[in-house]
């Protein structure tokens, strides 16, 4: 392996004076260390760049603490002006027109360089990527674990910056090292190494996160590749920039092969109706929330305030839009969507409620929160909350409760009663049966039997690596045949809430048709929908909202229909 490789140096060099010119114009004392080294006079002397005259071919440089020079030893003398900051530039082949010294300093007049030799440090320098080139990463921090799709933002001989949404860096802390990294360019080509995480830094006003990785272990072949691939993309990003005469085609590593380069139609994601979006502000918040609870900083305790008051006001605004906007946020991940879902419904109810409707705001700041100990207990042996876990695993989520409360002790976070009655004892049961500590009736508070019924309703009617979703009538009927179980009076007030058909729930009629309940009536009958399926025509698609006054033409309510089996 040669020199420059191992000391993990690039060897570039520039005899264009023109561009050399125009480089050294470029120069900055506050970026850049800038000296001198005299032919005959060993000691590099600290300079500073004063004027620049490219059409005269001369510069006037300033050398200080160069009291033991003697002036009339530079006569025609050579010089080498060299700068330093992420990487070396070497300024070679100048010539000393004149030599004046003011004390300890020197002030010299010189021939511009005919050479330039850049050294740049791989391991710091980081090459950004332009917007054009797409190079897909994949990051496995746990061998079990399903890897985690991001984008390739900057790359260096010593680490990477990729960036990948919010909802999917849920695993992700700082400081641990990941089973596997892998990117994926244009070309082909697949490079793979060892990486740990150095920091995760949340993309100002977007929903994304970038991930700065540091590699490890790489060997010397690894290591050639890496030179290669960092050489290459700055290469290509010259080549796009129209700035290099001498790289004049795109490289292979960013060129994908004729039969990918098929232009694609894409459909344009629909803009996402007012509500939802805030609903994906609220999302954005609690994430930001959980990133800064697992990696030990202070905790952005105005997110969660500000997002528990959004998430009153916009039930207020409309429930039904507010519940079917809840089933429009399918990327994000299912104990996210559990979350958002339980603090909306508990609030729906306990704003019917006047006794209730005084705590409602405590209360979604406990729901919003009452999961994020799941997404903390994620390691090598419970990789995924998504899987199909085993008896073990399942029995260590029970330790979700705790982890939670330890953690918002540990970071200081101001539990109040209210909250700590949500957050400790949503997962209660009325005979013992539930956690953490299995207490029973009298122990549990209205409050806390109204929540525990509307967590276990939601849970139900999501699906789970074992099992689909169940529909709202399985879902009832389990609850109404538990009454030791489940406060019957929780369960029959949530029933007449959201009736047997809830909102953003998929519907059959009786002619094949397939849609989404947007609104009920009174009796929790739907009165209105969105056609998208007919089971009869499966190569039609549709996205008509139709109201009870036309629902004959759909035929008659059949029941409800999962989406999972129609690939909705």
């Amino acid at each position: 392996m040669d020199a420059a490789l191992a000391d993990n140096v690039d060897i570039v060099e520039v005899l264009d004076e023109r561009h050399i010119a125009n480089v050294l114009a470029g120069l900055d004392d506050r970026r850049h260390a800038l000296t001198v080294a005299l032919n005959g006079h060993p000691p590099d002397y600290p300079a500073h760049l004063e004027a620049l005259d490219v059409d005269g071919g001369e510069c006037s440089l300033t050398l200080t603490d160069a009291g033991s020079i003697a002036v009339a030893t530079l006569g025609r003398c050579s010089l080498t002006l060299n700068a330093e900051n992420d990487q070396r530039l070497s300024f070679e082949g100048m010539t000393v027109l004149e030599a004046e010294r003011q004390a300890q300093t020197l002030i010299l007049r010189a021939t511009l360089p005919r050479r330039l030799t850049t050294a740049a440090r791989r391991t710091h320098a980081r090459i950004a990527l332009r917007r054009d080139m797409a190079v897909s990463a994949a990051l496995t921090l746990y061998a079990e674990q399903p890897p985690i799709a991001a984008r390739l933002c900057d790359i260096s001989g010593g680490g990477c910056l990729v960036r990948l949404p919010l909802s999917e860096c849920t695993p992700l802390t700082e400081g641990t090292a990941l089973a596997r990294m892998a990117l994926l360019f244009p070309g082909g080509e697949r490079f793979e190494a060892g990486a740990s995480i150095r920091h995760i830094t949340p993309v100002p006003y977007t929903s994304d996160v970038a991930v700065g990785l540091a590699f490890e272990g790489l060997d010397p072949a690894r290591r050639q590749g890496l030179l290669h691939i960092v050489t290459a993309t700055e290469r290509e990003i010259a080549w796009r920039a129209g700035e290099g005469s001498r790289l004049a085609a795109p490289t292979k590593l960013y060129t994908a092969p004729r039969t990918q380069r098929s232009r694609r139609a894409g459909a344009r994601r629909p803009r996402a109706s007012r509500g939802v979006s805030t609903l994906r502000e609220i999302t954005r918040d609690l994430h930001l929330f959980l990133l800064a609870l697992q990696n030990g900083q202070p905790l952005p305790l105005e997110r969660l305030e500000r997002s528990a008051g959004k998430l009153i006001k916009l039930l207020g605004k409309g429930r039904q839009a507010f519940f079917f906007g809840l089933t429009c946020l399918k990327e994000e991940p299912q104990w996210m969507q559990h979350s958002l879902s339980v603090a909306g419904k508990l609030a729906d109810l306990m704003l019917a409620e006047p006794t209730l409707r005084d705590d409602v705001h405590r209360a979604v700041r406990a729901a919003l929160i009452h999961d994020m100990g799941k997404a903390l207990l994620i390691d090598a042996t419970l990789p995924s909350l998504d899987s199909d876990m085993d008896a073990s695993q399942r029995q260590r989520l029970r330790a979700h409760v705790a982890t939670l409360s330890n953690a918002l002790a540990v970071a200081g976070y101001p539990v109040e009663a209210l909250e700590r009655d949500i957050i400790g004892n949503i997962n209660e049961r009325l005979d013992g049966s539930g956690y953490p500590r299995g207490v029973t009736n009298e122990a549990l508070s209205p409050l806390a039997r109204l929540a525990a019924v509307v967590d276990v309703i939601d849970a139900m009617t999501r699906p789970r690596g074992d099992r689909p979703p169940l529909d709202a009538v399985a879902a009832y009927r389990y609850l109404y045949n538990r009454p030791t179980r489940f406060d019957q009076h929780w369960v029959t007030r949530y029933v007449q809430r959201h009736g047997f058909y809830p909102l953003g729930s998929l519907v059959e009629f009786s002619h094949g048709y397939l849609a989404w309940v947007l609104g009920v009536d009174e009796r929790g009958q739907p009165d209105r929908v969105r056609v998208v399926r007919n089971l009869r025509r499966r190569d039609v698609f549709y996205d008509d909202e139709i109201g009870r006054v036309d629902f004959d033409q759909l035929g008659r309510l059949t029941g409800p229909a999962q989406p999972h089996r129609h690939d909705l």
